[in-house]
């Protein structure tokens, strides 16, 4: 296709989930730059998979309590960020759930003897390396999804891409100057779609258990722990949350569905804002 070209989708199944990515204008070769934005997405996959036991972060998981890991300088930014951001929401936001989730099945990895009852804030995170002080299982699928999502933008934008959208299973960015319609699904009724408006050059990410759902004693549960009890989240309304950038709108999801408010105070301190559909109206 010529520069300035019409629109252009591609998809991949990456990051357990389909990733699509739209070009509406390119003042470059369009298909180079689809090509490495799903690099760049696949190299986050490679990094930080807890799916994966050669990752980094699944050796991080087996051997920081022992020795520095040494790390891309991608993992050690997601790692961070995902300290920053247990600090700004009081420890709502916690990868270090991750037994939990293994042992309602969410994720088939296995969990070292200790691991439990650790959190995010016992990493230290050093210059491309890091070290716990006991042992942890850390799962980064809520907060990598929206970083790769972030890495396909800055891919697109430097191959010529000026306006499109990138997609990973409901964390969504979109770039350029015109305004781009976002629906979200109905909690209550998959199929149904709410339209929460037009947006430019925001990042969206949704929580929610419509398609996620686990059987547990007290009902079906989504794949949100809670880091103050250890108890995953019951299925119920969705999280919608709004930022400038997918990393911090895909990892805010949780901590606003933990808060159970409508507006914690550290959300507008990060800058961003949530809406909570519960099968009726937006909330």
């Amino acid at each position: 296709m010529s520069p300035s070209s019409p629109e252009a989708r591609r998809a991949r199944p990456l990051l357990g989930t389909l990733v699509e990515l739209r070009v509406d204008a390119c003042d470059g070769d369009i298909e180079a730059a689809l090509a490495t934005a799903f690099a760049a997405v696949a190299q986050v996959q490679a990094l930080m998979s807890v799916h994966d036991p050669a990752s980094e972060l699944s050796r991080l998981n087996r051997l920081g309590h022992h020795q520095p890991i040494r790390l891309h300088p991608w993992t050690a930014e997601v790692l961070r960020r995902a300290q920053a951001l247990h600090q700004a929401t009081g420890g709502l936001f916690d990868p270090a759930v991750a037994p939990v989730l293994s042992a309602l099945d969410f994720l088939p990895v296995p969990v070292a003897a200790g691991a439990t009852g650790g959190s995010i804030a016992d990493l230290v995170v050093g210059d491309g390396m890091a070290s716990s002080g006991r042992p942890l299982c850390l799962d980064l699928g809520g907060i990598a999804k929206g970083f790769a999502v972030d890495q396909a933008v800055a891919a697109l934008r430097r191959a010529g891409a000026r306006a499109g959208a990138v997609n990973a299973g409901g964390d969504l960015r979109l770039f350029g100057d015109a305004p781009q319609p976002v629906v979200v699904r109905d909690p209550a009724d998959p199929g149904r779609h709410w339209l929460l408006g037009e947006f430019q050059d925001i990042a969206i990410a949704t929580s929610a258990g419509y398609y996620a759902a686990r059987p547990a004693a007290g009902g079906p549960v989504m794949p949100i722990v809670d880091p103050r009890n250890g108890h995953a989240v019951p299925v119920g309304p969705s999280v919608t949350v709004l930022a400038g950038d997918c990393a911090t709108a895909d990892a805010l999801t949780k901590a606003v569905m933990l808060d159970g408010g409508d507006s914690p105070a550290w959300l507008e301190d990060l800058g961003a804002q949530a809406v909570r559909l519960d099968g009726q109206a937006a909330a």
